[in-house]
This record gives C-alpha cells, sequence and structure tokens, in this order.
C-alpha cells in the first residue's frame, strides 16, 4: 500500500501526452517518428516541443542546460525495440548522450570515474534531498554525461592502442553497462547513496 510519489503530476503527463497525441498526431506516436526522418534530433525536437512533460532543463548561472534524459532513452528504446529496423531506424544514433539521473552517477563514483566533495557526500550520507533545479543536480548530472563521453573516448583509444581499429561504443552503451553493473553491484554502490531528488525527469 505505498504511494506513488507525485502521482498528480503523473496523471497530468500522460493525459496532457494523450491529448497532443490525439490533436497533433492522428493518436500514433508512429507519426512523431516518421517525421523525424530518420534523425535522432528531429525527433527530441518533435517530443520536447509538443510534450511538456520531457522537457527536462534547468538553468545553471545564468544558461539553460538540457538533460532530456526520459526523451533521449525515448528514442533508444524505440531503436532497441525494433532492432533498428523500420520505425526504429536512426542514422546518427550514437549522438545520443547517456541518460543522466541518479544511478549511472552513484555507479561513475564507486568505480572512481567521478569523485564527490566532502559536502556533497554528506549530504547524500544524511539522505537529504537535493531540490530539482539546482546547480548541485545539474553538477552531478552534467559531470555523469561528461565522464560517459570521456569513458567513450577512452575505449576507442585503447582499441586502438590494441589494434583493433574502431570498435562500436557510445554514451548509450556506457549507459547500459554502467547501469547493469550497478544492478549486479548493489552492495558496492550503496557505500554512497545515491542523490535523492524527487522529479517527474528520472
Amino acid at each position: 500500500d505505498g504511494e506513488i510519489p507525485l502521482l498528480e503530476e503523473r496523471w497530468r503527463a500522460v493525459t496532457s501526452a494523450g491529448a497532443v497525441l490525439t490533436s497533433k498526431f492522428f493518436g500514433s506516436f508512429s507519426v512523431c517518428v516518421s517525421r523525424a526522418g530518420r534523425n535522432v534530433h528531429k525527433l527530441l525536437d518533435i517530443i520536447v516541443d509538443n510534450f511538456e512533460s520531457y522537457r527536462d532543463m534547468c538553468l545553471y548561472k545564468g544558461r539553460t542546460v538540457s538533460f532530456l534524459k526520459r526523451a533521449q532513452i525515448l528514442v533508444a528504446d524505440i531503436a532497441t525495440c525494433l532492432e533498428g529496423k523500420g520505425l526504429g531506424q536512426f542514422d546518427n544514433l550514437s549522438e545520443l548522450t547517456m541518460f543522466a539521473d541518479y544511478r549511472v552517477p552513484q555507479a561513475l563514483v564507486a568505480l572512481n570515474v567521478l569523485r564527490y566533495s566532502e559536502e556533497l557526500r554528506g549530504l547524500l550520507k544524511r539522505r537529504e534531498s537535493v531540490e530539482p533545479g539546482s546547480e548541485l543536480e545539474c553538477e552531478v548530472r552534467g559531470m555523469s554525461i561528461v565522464a560517459c563521453d570521456e569513458l567513450v573516448e577512452r575505449v576507442r583509444e585503447i582499441a586502438r592502442e590494441r589494434g583493433e581499429g574502431e570498435v562500436e561504443v557510445s554514451p548509450t552503451l556506457v549507459d547500459y553497462f554502467l547501469w547493469l553493473w550497478a544492478r549486479k553491484n548493489r552492495d558496492l554502490i550503496e557505500e554512497l547513496p545515491f542523490h535523492r531528488c524527487r522529479t517527474i525527469y528520472y
């Protein structure tokens, strides 16, 4: 009998999405995908411009920063579920970033890819909430994207050093790996709790 977090906000998101699909896209999200023409950036624009609950952005030091976690994972899931065929075929899927949320940053810290300040570590150990859209939340999510991008480049460098040529690796593949690794190694990663942020965006 647990409570569903942000139930009212989630209900509004679902009903709003249904109304937009009905009024603009003939009741089918496949129309959105078709209009994107196999371009992930065009599809992301369609999603963000038309579906309010996917506008995952924050203001950081006077600049608007876009994370679009749910929008990007939606695009990636379409490609995966359709095995890259038909509506699941995109010409630039590798240009998506990792899906910035709470679990992957925690894994990156456990693997010493990211290092948190003592102040942040203390906040997490006390299990205090992080305000959505705050500078702290933006920094944790933003540095996770940077870290995964750098891991991609390092994997490519290692492959070239070993004479293996170009390897198929992307930030989304790194994200999938880290997310699965975190599930299998919960005892290890739970030494430092993930950042707690009550939001509809992840």
